[in-house]
């Protein structure tokens, strides 16, 4: 080979769905852990820590959501209702959606009952709460980050012209 791809090569990796290519789903670390980490890590002013870990568990439960969604529209069309309804029918419909949902999100979750995530983490990721640690997470690096640079100045500024600052 002269190490030019060849166009069948390139032809089937576009094929590939975008589930094998982008979604990383598989690996996603719980995003309630990788939460509470970084709630840890603002408590104890670790705010390198809080942005990161904070950013992954975004991350993960954007990633966790959209695999469930996606999985809710292709079991949605995978098994649709039949057009004469009754309660058989109907009971049957749910019952195959619902094993068809639990399948799809194992193979690109994992299993889910290995790893429940509370309702609290639930409800505080529903209220966006994680954006407010981010965001003050961010203050504080910006602020220690000036802070430091201020100090760095003046020391520079005694350093360099001593005979000024030397009442200081």
């Amino acid at each position: 080979m002269d190490g030019n791809l060849s166009p069948l090569v390139i032809l089937c990796v576009a094929l590939l769905p975008n589930d094998l290519l982008l979604s990383s789903a598989a690996f996603l670390e719980p995003f309630d852990l990788l939460y509470d980490t970084a709630v840890q890590a603002f408590y104890s002013s670790d705010y390198e820590s809080v942005v990161r870990y904070m950013e992954g568990a975004l991350s993960s439960h954007r990633e966790a959501r959209r695999t469930r969604v996606r999985c809710r529209l292709r079991c949605q069309d995978q098994h649709p209702f039949d057009e004469t309804f009754s309660d058989l029918r109907f009971f049957d419909g749910v019952l195959r959606r619902a094993a068809c949902m639990n399948t799809c999100i194992e193979a690109k979750l994992g299993i889910q009952s290995v790893h429940k995530v509370s309702d609290e983490v639930t409800q505080d990721f529903n209220r966006r709460i994680p954006y407010n640690y981010l965001q003050l997470a961010y203050q504080k690096k910006s602020t220690s980050l000036l802070q430091s640079c201020i100090g760095v100045c003046l020391l520079q500024v005694v350093i360099f012209s001593p005979k000024r600052y030397s009442q200081y």
